[in-house]
C-alpha cells in the first residue's frame, strides 16, 4: 500500500463526550416525568460517565436563565434545583432565595446531596441513601393523595405486630 500523505482524523471535538452520555440509551420521556425523577437522577449519577463534563455544560448554557428556561433532569439535577443553585439566574420578587451550599451541609441530607451533584463530587452512600428515602416518602405521598382509599399506609400508620 502507497502512503498516501492523509493524517489521520484524531481531533478531539468539544462535544464528543455526548457520544458517551447514558441518557443516550434510555426514554428521553423519563428526563421531564415528576414521576420519575428519582430514576432519571439514578441514571445520571450511578451510570454516566460523562456527568461532570454534562453538568459544566449545562451550567454554562443556563448561567443566568430564569427557571422558567430550564427542563428536566440534567447531571442529576432538576430543573428548579440548578435554578435555585445559579446565584446570576435571574429571579423575580416572590421568587425564593439562591440556594448557597458552601460543603458544610450535613451528609444524609437534601442540601447535601444537592451540593455534591452541583459541584460534580462523588455522591457518598449516606447522601444517597436520604435521597432514595425522600423518593419513596414522595412516591407515597402522592399515592395516598391520588386515591387515599386504594394506597398502602404510610410505615408510621402500619400497627406493629406483638409477640403473642
Amino acid at each position: 500500500m502507497a502512503y498516501s500523505g492523509a493524517v489521520p482524523d484524531t481531533a478531539a471535538r468539544p462535544l464528543d463526550w455526548m457520544d458517551r452520555m447514558a441518557c443516550r440509551e434510555e426514554d428521553p420521556d423519563m428526563f421531564f416525568a415528576k414521576d420519575r425523577q428519582h430514576e432519571a437522577r439514578l441514571i445520571c449519577v450511578v451510570r454516566c460517565p460523562v456527568r461532570t463534563e454534562c453538568l459544566a455544560s449545562v451550567k454554562e448554557a443556563e448561567r443566568g436563565a430564569h427557571r422558567d428556561y430550564r427542563d428536566g433532569i440534567v447531571a442529576g439535577l432538576a430543573h428548579n434545583e440548578r435554578w435555585r443553585l445559579d446565584v446570576e439566574a435571574i429571579r423575580c420578587k416572590d421568587d425564593t432565595v439562591p440556594l448557597i451550599l458552601d460543603g458544610t451541609e450535613p451528609c444524609g441530607t437534601h442540601n447535601a446531596l444537592l451540593g455534591h451533584l452541583w459541584r460534580a463530587e462523588r455522591i457518598d452512600p449516606e447522601c444517597w441513601s436520604a435521597e432514595v428515602r425522600r423518593d419513596r416518602l414522595e412516591r407515597a405521598t402522592a399515592a395516598r393523595t391520588s386515591n387515599p382509599a386504594a394506597a398502602e399506609p404510610a410505615p408510621s400508620e402500619v400497627p406493629l405486630k406483638t409477640a403473642s
